[in-house]
């Protein structure tokens, strides 16, 4: 029984977290765009005019482009060519806060794909890397195949994410 306000409850709280998270994950991507080689051979095929988002129902969203070595946000309503969409907020939730991997939401149908298949998963591994460095070894276990090697410490990402660098 889920609560459908958009400020109070369970949803309005997981809504509100699942806003979060896109946040920092852009500045986390941005970030790891060029300071992990991973990342920056990941995204330097991307054409500049092709435009990645992930969807939430009656949530946050976040679109996104490659911009030189770079990411840049997009405002709300740009039409993605490569659409992650979550099929609730609820389901985000779980992926957006480590208790559901991407792989094990997409085996369980908790979100659809539009687009481009080879190049969704180009961006996945990208998250995939990203949350290797947010979540903590122990979290990210249970959560990614294998853990990344990382090429850069956790504390020199979470200062370039928060201040946006």
């Amino acid at each position: 029984m889920g609560v459908k306000s958009r400020m109070g409850g369970p949803a309005g709280g997981q809504r509100a977290v699942c806003r979060v998270v896109l946040f920092f994950l852009f500045r986390a991507l941005n970030a790891l765009s060029v300071r992990d080689s991973r990342v920056a051979a990941e995204i330097a095929p991307w054409p500049e005019d092709r435009v990645l988002g992930l969807e939430i129902p009656g949530g946050p969203a976040l679109y996104m482009a490659r911009r030189g070595k770079r990411l840049a946000r997009l405002k709300a309503g740009a039409a993605p060519d490569i659409l992650i969409r979550f099929k609730s907020v609820r389901d985000a939730f779980y992926v957006f806060t480590g208790q559901m991997g991407v792989a094990a939401a997409y085996a369980q149908h908790r979100f659809t794909v539009r687009g481009n298949v080879s190049a969704t998963m180009s961006f996945v591994r990208c998250v995939d890397l990203a949350e290797g460095y947010l979540f903590p070894p122990f979290w990210a276990k249970y959560i990614l195949k294998q853990l990344p090697e990382k090429q850069l410490g956790s504390l020199r990402l979470y200062a370039a994410v928060l201040l946006g660098r």
